[in-house]
């Protein structure tokens, strides 16, 4: 049943006498962190094991690690990981439409001033997918959180006009 289990269990399969010692060595792990109160060092783990400090670093090494969807990465550190992964529900219909929508947003944004774009873009998160309050706009930008208000405030009386929102009228639909 326990090779079963090892063969069977993980994305990656790995053979099971490998997954057999990295059972072994969690388990020494727990006991050794329960014994000594703190998290055992790479000789007294060996030593536990009765295994060489090179195999038990290599079969450490062998084990499979989680990363957190959130970590930034990039040439620049400006993109979430999650955000590169393809959406599999997504069709590529409502991809294309979404690209699309970003594209009007953009043209609609050009239409505005340098900083009323700005304000925008991060009020609404439209940059990094996280909205900012008036305060840390206001913080970034040098402003009070009033002037940011109000800066928000006639940029969106601009894109209110009828030329600017019949651009977006056809997305707001078809997004829900």
């Amino acid at each position: 049943i326990t090779r079963a289990i090892a063969s069977q269990s993980r994305t990656i399969r790995l053979p099971v006498h490998i997954t057999e010692k990295l059972n072994r060595l969690k388990k020494a792990q727990r006991e050794l962190s329960a014994r000594l109160g703190r998290s055992p060092r790479l000789p007294e783990l060996a030593r536990e094991l009765g295994l060489s400090e090179e195999v038990v670093r290599l079969t450490l090494e062998r084990q499979p690690r989680s990363i957190s969807l959130d970590v930034r990465v990039g040439r620049d550190q400006d993109v979430d990981l999650g955000d590169l992964l393809e959406d599999g529900h997504a069709t590529p219909e409502e991809t294309l439409t979404r690209e699309q929508l970003h594209n009007d947003l953009e043209a609609l944004l050009e239409e505005l001033t340098q900083r009323e774009a700005t304000v925008i873009r991060q009020r609404f998160g439209l940059e990094d997918d996280t909205p900012r309050t008036l305060t840390e706009i206001g913080e970034a930008l040098c402003l009070s959180r009033e002037r940011v208000r109000q800066i928000e405030h006639r940029a969106l009386l601009k894109l209110r006009q009828p030329c600017h929102r019949s651009r977006v009228r056809d997305y707001l639909g078809s997004l829900d």
